[in-house]
């Protein structure tokens, strides 16, 4: 049986899937607009990134709400990179003072939402539940 916890991580996760697509689809409609607002990121890697982000959570929900092994493990290192490449696109393109201002918030959040993914998935209780 599944914990709740998984279950809930893999509601979250597919959410975040979901709001990733949402995203990469928003950018494809309105692709001629981006390209002419000044932005500090291109907007093809901005579609793109959303895309690679909501298919890879994708997988990751299926792979939570199953409890395969790899859905737990990739889940651990994706969320991760998820965080640290909000932090590089954050540092590297952000040019606003609302970005400077909030970044201790951003930080916190980042912090609380990895340590709330690593605890769950790293429970014994909620190992033990996944098989490979």
């Amino acid at each position: 049986m599944r914990p709740r916890s998984v279950t809930l991580l893999a509601l979250a996760v597919f959410c975040l899937s979901a709001f990733n697509l949402l995203g990469a689809v928003s950018g494809i409609q309105r692709y001629t607009f981006l390209t002419s607002l000044p932005l500090s990121a291109p907007p093809l890697y901005l579609i793109l990134t959303r895309a690679l982000w909501g298919l890879a959570f994708a997988a990751l929900g299926v792979g939570l709400w199953r409890l395969k092994h790899w859905g737990r493990v990739g889940t651990l290192v994706v969320f991760s990179l998820y965080v640290l490449h909000g932090w590089f696109n954050r540092l590297a393109f952000a040019r606003s003072d609302f970005s400077r201002v909030n970044m201790a918030w951003a930080w916190g959040v980042s912090l609380v939402s990895l340590a709330l993914v690593w605890g769950i998935l790293m429970r014994r209780k909620v190992r033990q539940s996944f098989h490979h």
